[in-house]
């Protein structure tokens, strides 16, 4: 018990970097929902927002449409890592 199943599901390449669209989808709404985020970027949030591809690795960053002060970067970010936290499994 306790133990990681690190087989890679049927389908999914282990070598590729991916995220279920589900999974997508609910980080999505609730970056959406959440009201410090619409504060700064406006609604929805997602159109302040893009996914890029660095390398081995998929992050969600600004999308440049608004300048963040320094304060509202600490904000964006650490509400990112929650929601993803949350609907990490």
């Amino acid at each position: 018990m306790g133990e990681q199943d690190t087989e890679p599901q049927p389908g999914v390449n282990p070598d590729r970097v991916g995220i279920m669209m589900d999974v997508l989808d609910n980080i999505i709404s609730d970056l959406n929902d959440n009201p410090e985020l619409q504060k700064i970027f406006g609604v929805p949030v997602s159109a302040g927002l893009v996914i890029v591809a660095d390398q081995n690795d998929l992050r969600i960053e600004e999308a440049g449409k608004v300048q963040l002060t320094e304060e509202q970067q600490k904000s964006f970010l650490r509400v990112l890592d929650e929601v993803i936290r949350a609907n990490s499994v």
